[in-house]
């Protein structure tokens, strides 16, 4: 038996895929190999015609290359110039917030102070506060919880699996879901402090909001016991409003100053965002998108008719990626929460204050 023979017969023992390892390391191998590959491949398996035409033939195989990667927003401009324009291009249809129904209960409504919280885990529930009272929902809005907070002035809620931390006054307070106060944490200077958020580590930052004469502050508490760790950001910040931490970071709304301020989970002051858009007051934070409740791209000392009447959806970088603007003549949008794959957004009439709705918006 030839010795071409005797390795095809030993060949046609092996399976498919040791075959086709042999194959492959074969044609890595010997530039002789794989062009015999390449006319064996040609006569048995030719290519589509759409490959021939669109990739062999094309002038610019940057597409095809860089299709099938899995990009998130930013990294385009990281891959190249035309593949960042193309997928700016085509930002709007992506991207683009769609109301969906959503059938908040009305009871929660018509009131003059209202924030929402979600506590996260496979089954996430949503946090309400309105005006002097807290409830726990599930998916489906029914309340399975519903507390008393009356003592508490309302300047935000933070929530995790087993906590909620609810500021305002000159206190923080950590509460067990069934209302139980298990810590709390006051200024010294008695300072009111809102607008929770937790973070990685053990740490949940609150906003220390000064008096007239003062700059605001932010301070890192633990999240367990609420014993201040550092305080940060006393000369940058004039009247902050909402926080979120993306990653490492964290992004406040540096309302008084018509900027974003990203500061590290250290309190590291990084970086500065403004835009087409001032006085920033509510923030979300889904995937890597910033959503931002601000105004409109320009104002006037004594006009604000045009507070909180659109949605701004931001890069991490600032980019804005879409506009979503309230169809409602009258009401403007308050504070956002990501929940159940949905951005909710409470509505609230300018004329009185009072939060009459809460809008669903499907994310892409």
């Amino acid at each position: 038996m030839a010795p071409a023979s005797r390795l095809a017969a030993r060949l046609a023992d092996l399976s498919h895929a040791q075959l086709l390892e042999i194959a492959a390391a074969g044609c890595e191998a010997s530039t002789e190999v794989k062009n015999k590959a390449d006319a064996i491949l040609a006569a048995h398996k030719p290519l589509a015609q759409w490959a021939v035409e669109g990739v062999l033939l094309s002038s610019d195989l940057v597409p095809h290359l860089l299709a099938p990667l899995q990009l998130e927003d930013g990294a385009a401009a990281a891959v190249c110039s035309r593949w960042a324009e193309g997928w700016k291009a085509t930002s709007e249809g992506r991207r683009r917030l769609r109301k969906v129904a959503f059938d908040f209960p009305q009871e929660l409504l018509d009131t003059g102070s209202f924030s929402m919280a979600v506590i996260p885990g496979g089954d996430e529930q949503l946090v309400v506060r309105s005006d002097d009272t807290l409830r726990i929902l599930d998916g489906d809005m029914i309340c399975s919880t519903s507390l008393d907070l009356s003592v508490y002035a309302d300047y935000g809620m933070a929530a995790s699996e087993e906590f909620v931390y609810a500021g305002g006054g000159n206190r923080v307070r950590c509460l067990t879901h069934d209302g139980t106060e298990v810590a709390n944490w006051q200024d010294p200077e008695y300072k009111v402090i809102g607008y929770p958020v937790l973070a990685p580590g053990g740490l949940l930052f609150c906003v220390l909001m000064a008096y007239e004469e003062d700059a605001d502050e932010i301070v890192a508490l633990d999240a367990q016991t609420l014993q201040l760790r550092y305080r940060f950001g006393l000369s940058l910040l004039n009247d902050t409003y909402e926080m979120a931490v993306v990653g490492e970071e964290l992004f406040v709304c540096d309302y008084g100053n018509d900027r974003l301020q990203v500061f590290s989970l250290a309190g590291e002051h990084r970086r500065s965002i403004t835009g087409e858009w001032k006085w920033p007051t509510a923030l979300c934070v889904v995937k890597d998108r910033l959503y931002l409740v601000a105004r409109e791209a320009t104002r006037t000392a004594n006009d604000n008719s045009q507070d909180g009447l659109r949605i701004f959806v931001l890069s991490l970088q600032g980019d804005i990626l879409q506009v979503y603007t309230h169809p409602v003549v009258g009401q403007t949008f308050e504070t956002l929460c990501y929940f159940d794959g949905k951005l909710l957004a409470s509505v609230q009439n300018e004329s009185d204050a009072c939060v009459v709705g809460v809008v669903a918006l499907l994310v892409a």
